[in-house]
């Protein structure tokens, strides 16, 4: 069975993980919990948004009805800096949930990834491809936003590419 195409998508995902870690151990402390502008730019809120979305489509997640109310901040919509995790906390859950994510990507292959996708789902599009991609754009889009961020806090950009 193929996996030039799976193992392309574990290597991407694998840096993405990468460097929103990295963006995170960039802010500095006093950062990671101040809005950025607008209230809901705030690093630690972006991050979370990640990890928690990585979590429901990766892990089965979107089946659970009680999904948000159960991740360990709760919901990330109505985080503010009084319920958002410090960067230890937020890094603890995010190695949690990338160790889950770990466990379903090693089990992709090529087929896997031409098979449909669930009929919750198909705003996403009509394969398991099209639901990585879907992720792909989701966690570069918000890691551009915390990138932007680092910049305007006078630090340098992640880009994890190895």
């Amino acid at each position: 069975m193929s996996s030039i195409m799976a193992n392309d998508v574990r290597t991407h995902y694998n840096r993405s993980f990468a460097t929103l870690r990295g963006i995170v151990e960039a802010f500095p402390e006093d950062k990671w919990l101040e809005a950025h502008g607008d209230v809901y730019y705030i690093p630690c809120r972006i991050a979370y948004h990640l990890a928690t979305y990585i979590d429901r489509h990766m892990t089965d997640g979107f089946k659970d009805r009680e999904f948000d109310a159960k991740c360990p901040y709760g919901d990330w919509r109505k985080g503010d800096a009084a319920t958002l995790p410090g960067k230890a906390a937020f890094l603890a859950y995010f190695d949690e949930v990338t160790d889950r994510a770990q466990k379903v990507l090693a089990a992709v292959d090529d087929a896997g990834l031409a098979e449909p996708i669930e009929p919750e789902r198909e705003r996403l599009g009509a394969s398991r491809l099209a639901l990585h991609l879907y992720m792909m754009r989701e966690i570069c889009a918000h890691e551009g936003e915390l990138n932007k961020m680092l910049i305007d806090d006078g630090l340098e950009d992640v880009w994890v590419n190895k």
